[in-house]
C-alpha cells in the first residue's frame, strides 16, 4: 500500500511542469545552548530566494548593506563587545538541490570564506499531524521530524504540487511554506509566484572550496574554537 502511495505521488509530482519564484525569511526566534539571549537578539532576519523548476530549486541568501559583517554591540558586566553576525553564526548562502537525481549542493560563507559541500537528499522521516494552519492565505498541513534530536516541524501546502521546500528540507506532498527549527528559529514564505512557463533551472557556479559534508562541519567546529565566541559571549 505503501509503494502504491509513493508513486501515486511520483506520477502526480512528474506531472506538476510549473515553475516557482518565491522569498522566504529566516529568523531566530530563541538563544540557543550558551549564546546569550543578548546575543541572539543581535542576529537581524535574513531574507532568502526560492526558485523551482522541473525538479530543481535554488535557495539563496539575499544580502543587504552591511549583512556580510553585521555590527552591532551587546553588553555584558558593564562592557560592551563588538559582533560580527558572520563570525558568530557561518551562513549558508545557496541551497542547490535536484530531487530528480538525489543530489545537494550547499555555499557556505564562514567569516567571508566560502566553501561548497556536496551530498545527497537528507531522506526526513515525517511524521503527519492532524493539524493545519494557514500561511499567506494558503492551507497547510502539518508534519514533524527530527534531525540532531531537535523537533522540525514544517508546514506543507497540497495546493501547490511540489515536494521541495527552503534549505535542505523536501519530501512532503505539497510545497512547504513554513518550518520550525527546534523552537530557535523560523523560515516563513514571505511572498510567491507561480508560473506555467518551464523556466530552466542550472546549478549555480561552483567558485569556493569543495569540501564534503562532514569536512565542512569540521572546519566549522574548528573556526568557532578558535573564535572562542561561546565562551566570549556567555
Amino acid at each position: 500500500m505503501k509503494k502504491i502511495f509513493i508513486l501515486i505521488l511520483f506520477i502526480y509530482f512528474q506531472g506538476y511542469s510549473q515553475s516557482i519564484k518565491a522569498t522566504y525569511v529566516s529568523t531566530v526566534i530563541k538563544s540557543i545552548g550558551k549564546v546569550s539571549e543578548n546575543l541572539s537578539n543581535t542576529i537581524k532576519p535574513k531574507t532568502f530566494t526560492y526558485s523551482y523548476s522541473n525538479k530543481k530549486s535554488v535557495y539563496e541568501f539575499i544580502p543587504v548593506q552591511k549583512s556580510s559583517i553585521d555590527t552591532s554591540y551587546i553588553e555584558h558586566d558593564g562592557r560592551k563587545f563588538e559582533t560580527y553576525n558572520q563570525v558568530i553564526l557561518p551562513t549558508i548562502d545557496i541551497t542547490f538541490k535536484d530531487l530528480k537525481n538525489n543530489a545537494l549542493r550547499k555555499e557556505y560563507n564562514v567569516n567571508n570564506k566560502y566553501f561548497s559541500a556536496k551530498d545527497k537528499l537528507t531522506d526526513y522521516e515525517w511524521t503527519i499531524i492532524d493539524e493545519t494552519t494557514t500561511v499567506l492565505g494558503y492551507k497547510c498541513k502539518k508534519a514533524t521530524t527530527k534531525k540532531s534530536l531537535a523537533l522540525i516541524t514544517a508546514w506543507y501546502c497540497e495546493e501547490i504540487p511540489i515536494n521541495d521546500g527552503p534549505g535542505e528540507f523536501w519530501g512532503l506532498p505539497g510545497l512547504i511554506l513554513k518550518v520550525e527549527l527546534g523552537g530557535y528559529s523560523t523560515i516563513t514564505l514571505d511572498r510567491i509566484k507561480i508560473s506555467k512557463e518551464n523556466n530552466e533551472i542550472k546549478e549555480p557556479i561552483n567558485k569556493s572550496q569543495q569540501l564534503s559534508l562532514s569536512e565542512y562541519y569540521k572546519s566549522i567546529r574548528a573556526h568557532l574554537e578558535a573564535t572562542n565566541v561561546f565562551n566570549k559571549y556567555k
